[in-house]
């Protein structure tokens, strides 16, 4: 998350990190970036006092900035010393919990860090840049999913406002190790209607074994890279079917992919009636309106409970956020806490007009979440529940939680840097790197997938029965959770 009004996920993104992305609902709007906060910077001046030219950056130039903000505006108070060990390449991660300003002061400690810069360049592979080296490694050693470096500030700071296709083949694909029981190699969660993957036969359950020959079980290149590519390309992906005795080969031609933001149905629930059901993939703000929309389109039916997708979504703007859980809720909505100690409470946005109050419809709403439910996602979750109006099914989240700002280096590249810890808006509950625990746990199973069978949609459903049923009828009567 960011502090001027965006979040970050967990990862580089959540989005990208899958290999496409969209449903078979109603749908409008796509996105498939991080989400994050710009916020310029100051820097130093560079220019040639002479002709007035600005020459380019030095490596020391950058990774003197980068060191300067993290002591500067991270959260937590650094120690210098451990951020340019970690510069180095030392293996320790630094707590700031612990780290405290002990140690040599910031400026010895870049004295002696700086006469040993070279080293850094060894390290990695010729053609890298030994400044974006160190930076990632300083980022890094605070393992903290919301302070990361981009190699480009300006891709970043627009991300959460552009809606751009890219080349791939439109199926969702997750690592083997958030299945129960385990399979030969990453899943395919999602092949979107339409897409490339679908129209090679590519199916929901199935294991990728092999991508072009090379096995998927080599890390030494991100799945997500080898599936992805220009548009007009074959891939070949080797998968393990269930159902089937050897393994099949699917070629897909790489098509343009758009990852729908918003999708949206409303679904007839025995015992319940009309359901809304929504999927947000990020709080992006191309989402706002097609959200928004949808709300109003459902409750024009008269739905009487919803069901909210958040699975995948791993986080995004704050204002979006707010926009759509006053939506849901009639209260403080989260709590930002910088490093000073000061409390920023992030209040409802009212809708306008007299009808407010009726904005708020207290039905009951279940949440869908997995593994890579983040930031902003998770935060709406957590207030739902907190508010007694909602519950959560599915995965443990990453928990991931707080927020963020995006920084320019003197370079064109960029950090993204956590300055305020975040808690939700009633409770005040900080679930960072704890992640929130699913009132109903379902596992992912492949053999789910292969069916065409949404087990944690089906668990949703079922507590809206339960608790239509011990109410009376009435879905806005509250009850314990």
């Amino acid at each position: 998350m960011r502090v001027a009004g965006r979040w970050r996920c967990l990862s580089v993104a959540v989005l990208a990190a899958s290999l496409v992305g969209a449903g078979s609902w109603g749908h409008a709007g796509a996105q498939d970036a991080p989400a994050r906060t710009p916020v310029a910077t100051p820097r130093a001046d560079l220019a040639s006092p002479r002709t007035g030219e600005a020459p380019s950056p030095s490596p020391r130039d950058v990774v003197r900035a980068a060191y300067n903000l993290m002591r500067q505006r991270y959260v937590l108070e650094v120690s210098p010393a451990a951020l340019l060990a970690a510069a180095r390449g030392a293996e320790a991660s630094v707590d700031p919990a612990l780290s405290g300003a002990g140690g040599s002061s910031a400026e010895e400690a870049w004295a002696g860090f700086i006469e040993e810069f070279s080293s850094v360049a060894h390290v990695p592979a010729a053609g890298m840049n030994p400044a974006h080296v160190a930076v990632r490694r300083m980022t890094a050693s605070l393992n903290d999913c919301h302070t990361s470096f981009t190699d480009d500030h300006g891709r970043d700071a627009v991300a959460l406002s552009r809606v751009e296709p890219y080349g791939g083949v439109g199926a969702v694909i997750r690592e083997a190790r958030r299945f129960d029981p385990a399979p030969p190699g990453p899943v395919v969660v999602q092949v979107f209607d339409g897409s490339p993957a679908a129209g090679a036969g590519l199916r929901a359950g199935d294991a990728v074994i092999a991508v072009d020959g090379a096995l998927t079980a080599d890390a030494s290149r991100p799945l997500v890279e080898r599936v992805r590519g220009v548009p007009g390309t074959t891939v070949v992906l080797r998968v393990d079917r269930l159902g089937e005795e050897t393994l099949v080969e699917v070629p897909v031609v790489r098509g343009e992919v758009t990852v729908p933001l918003v999708a949206w149905r409303v679904e007839m629930v025995a015992g319940v009636g009309p359901v809304g059901v929504l999927r947000l993939r990020s709080f992006a703000r191309p989402a706002v309106t097609p959200f928004t929309e949808a709300v109003a389109a459902m409750r024009s039916k008269g739905v009487r409970g919803w069901v909210i997708d958040l699975r995948d979504n791993g986080g995004g703007d704050l204002g979006v956020f707010q926009q759509v859980a006053s939506l849901f809720i009639d209260g403080p909505l989260a709590i930002t806490i910088k490093r000073d100690g000061a409390p920023r409470v992030i209040a409802r946005a009212r809708a306008p007009g007299p009808d407010d109050a009726a904005s708020v419809d207290r039905l009951p709403v279940a949440v869908l979440a997995g593994a890579d439910t983040a930031s902003a996602a998770e935060l709406l979750a957590g207030d739902l529940f907190d508010y007694g109006v909602g519950r959560l099914f599915g995965e443990r989240t990453a928990g991931c939680f707080g927020t963020s700002e995006l920084f320019r280096l003197p370079d064109g590249s960029g950090m993204w840097i956590t300055v305020s810890a975040l808690q939700t808006g009633l409770a005040r509950r900080d679930v960072h790197r704890t992640g929130m625990t699913p009132a109903v746990a379902v596992p992912l199973r492949r053999a789910d997938l292969a069916a065409g069978r949404d087990a944690v949609a089906e668990a949703a459903f079922s507590w809206l029965q339960q608790r239509l049923a011990r109410t009376g009828g009435d879905p806005r009567t509250a009850m314990p959770r």
